[in-house]
């Protein structure tokens, strides 16, 4: 098993995060590692032959990313709009356009550069995601499954795409990328990626880290294909959230609040578990992955919507 590790945690330990029975002839660790409730490890890569491989591939199928570019300036973003746009995906708990919890989230965001102002959904498949877990020995009945549910996903921001526009008026699709799928390519091996977008030389992918941090748009050099054509989706958690606690007790929320909208209804409470404090520092993501990617567009986040109950 040959092991690319781009991130910075120790090799043994992401020993440690590998299935014991993954049979994979390589595995890329992304900056964004980290072990979570699916198989493999969010920001990972594995090319593998295994006959079984279809084990390891589910858990929140198709979630991603979608960034859309406005035709108004940031200034016109206010309490009153983003409060709407919130009370629009209220409305949809339980269907298509449903934020969901966890890490999910709705930006609005400010280019560094003069520029609209411009919105990041990172959400994913929701409940859908969990049909696809009977299949894994049923190859065909998984695929199809899993063909349907990364659809449902992409339907799912598109959704919420539209509700933005409702209040903030037509919207640029500027990229809607997933980061938990797989791949199968012709030699009969398969790729597959979690919590880790594909993305071919010169493609553009968005990385963000954290809801008061910023976001920056890449493009893929050249040599990301020495990594399986595969890039990290964010900065990924430093902590785990049980130990977010004492943390969470300390943190200044009043202040997050000054300087980033946020929506009535989601409490200091909620958001315990995804603080600033949970994640990575994105410059020090970015150097990890120098030699992959090329930055050519930073925003600062200046809404926030998640954990919208």
């Amino acid at each position: 098993m040959q092991i690319t590790n781009l991130s910075a945690e120790p090799l043994g330990r992401l020993h440690s995060w590998i299935p014991h029975d993954l049979v994979a002839e390589q595995v890329v660790f992304l900056p964004d590692a980290c072990p979570g409730k699916s198989p493999l490890p969010t920001g990972t890569v594995v090319l593998t032959r295994q006959e079984n491989w279809r084990r390891f591939a589910v858990s929140d199928c198709g979630c991603g990313m979608r960034l859309l570019r406005s035709s108004i300036p940031v200034k016109d973003l206010n309490l009153e709009r983003w409060n709407a746009v919130a009370d629009l995906l209220r409305a949809n708990k339980g269907g298509l356009g449903d934020l969901g919890g966890g890490n999910h989230f709705l930006d609005a965001i400010a280019p560094y550069e003069d520029g609209p102002l411009h919105f990041l959904i990172h959400t994913g498949s929701r409940n859908e995601s969990g049909h696809v877990d009977a299949f894994v020995d049923q190859p065909s009945e998984f695929d199809n499954t899993f063909d349907r549910v990364v659809q449902w996903a992409v339907n799912n921001r598109a959704t919420i795409h539209e509700a933005v526009g409702q209040v903030f008026g037509e919207t640029e699709l500027i990229l809607d990328l997933p980061h938990n799928t797989y791949e199968q390519l012709g030699d009969g091996s398969v790729i597959i990626r979690k919590g880790s977008v594909r993305l071919l030389p010169g493609e553009l992918s968005v990385l963000p880290s954290h809801m008061s941090g910023d976001v920056v748009l890449i493009k893929a050099g050249p040599r990301v294909t020495q990594i399986l054509n595969s890039m990290s989706h964010g900065t990924g958690r430093k902590m785990s959230r049980s130990d977010c606690k004492p943390f969470a007790d300390s943190y200044d929320y009043a202040s997050l609040r000054k300087s980033v909208l946020v929506p009535y209804g989601v409490e200091d409470a909620s958001l315990r578990t995804d603080g600033p404090f949970a994640y990575r520092d994105l410059d020090e993501c970015l150097e990890l992955i120098k030699d992959y990617i090329e930055v050519v567009g930073r925003f600062a986040v200046v809404g926030y919507m998640g954990h919208l109950g």
